[in-house]
């Protein structure tokens, strides 16, 4: 499966949408969806525990008068039209660092107590294939078999992070400055605030904080949406039924949580309880008879 679209060509499309939901789905007559409509429902249940603690943007900052705030010239001026809840920004700030933290100095190590780097440099090449694609693979051939799964890993992760980071170092002691000077109360809130977004998305460990007991099976769904997608769009009747038999080698392979059949129609259920993975297709309408 990975072979024919490797997990980072998968995981595009699901960042991208994610980010969507977690904003608010902004200008959303206008966006295009790009994935199952049973994504959604799982991005909605990630937004409700994962990311329960991430205030959005009003309830963070509110403009009164955007034209004043442009042209505001003093902090005193700012104040009058610009409302910070700065406990508010600390946990954003703070939920940042923690990840920042992550890309940079643990996930080199998650990734090699796994045993992931005592492979031979066959399998080495396997996993980054099946990680990143064989376009991938080929260019960075020998780094894989020099190197380790963990740091080739970890060096992808902060690639791919990297413009975010550079903002939110960049940022943050911004941020510090402007609670000093803003006032004692802004600057207690806005540390408190950052202890609490470092510890309520992922915790010591490097574990997600606020996990759902259900997230090994939403991400098993979320990761398999062109399978998944190929099924809802065949013309042939699919059910959840066909669902089950199809995830049967991944549960006995421990890739996702075995599950008997009730369990699956549970979590397929209709929102909010469930998923709303519906695999019937409608069945066609009949022509209504003309005179």
């Amino acid at each position: 499966m990975l072979y024919t679209m490797p997990l980072a060509e998968r995981g595009e499309p699901l960042q991208a949408e994610l980010k969507w939901v977690l904003f608010g789905r902004p200008d959303s007559e206008q966006h295009k969806t790009l994935l199952p409509e049973y994504c959604y429902h799982i991005f909605e249940v990630v937004r409700k525990t994962l990311f329960k603690g991430v205030p959005s943007q009003t309830e963070t900052i509110q403009v009164m008068d955007p034209a004043a705030a442009t042209s505001a010239k003093t902090l005193d001026e700012a104040k009058k039209v610009i409302r910070l809840d700065w406990r508010n920004l600390g946990r954003v700030v703070g939920m940042a660092l923690r990840c920042v933290r992550f890309a940079e100095l643990e996930a080199k190590e998650m990734v090699d107590e796994d045993g992931f780097d005592n492979l031979p440099a066959e399998k080495k090449t396997q996993l980054a294939t099946m990680i990143f694609g064989t376009k991938w693979a080929n260019e960075h051939q020998g780094e894989i078999t020099a190197g380790t799964p963990g740091h080739v890993a970890s060096e992808m992760l902060n690639q791919s992070l990297a413009p975010a980071v550079a903002i939110i170092k960049e940022k943050q002691p911004f941020f510090d400055s402007l609670a000093y000077q803003w006032s004692p109360e802004a600057m207690i809130e806005f540390k408190a605030g950052m202890a609490e977004g470092m510890a309520g998305f992922l915790d010591g460990a490097g574990n997600l904080a606020g996990e759902s007991n259900r997230a090994g099976i939403y991400i098993f769904l979320a990761l398999t949406w062109p399978e998944i997608k190929a099924k809802l769009e065949s013309e042939e009747r699919k059910n959840v039924t066909d669902l089950h038999l199809w995830m049967q080698p991944f549960m006995r392979a421990g890739i996702v949580t075995k599950l008997d059949l009730d369990q699956l129609r549970d979590v397929c259920s209709p929102p909010p309880h469930g998923i709303g993975l519906s695999l019937s297709p409608l069945k066609p309408r009949r022509k209504r008879a003309t005179d």
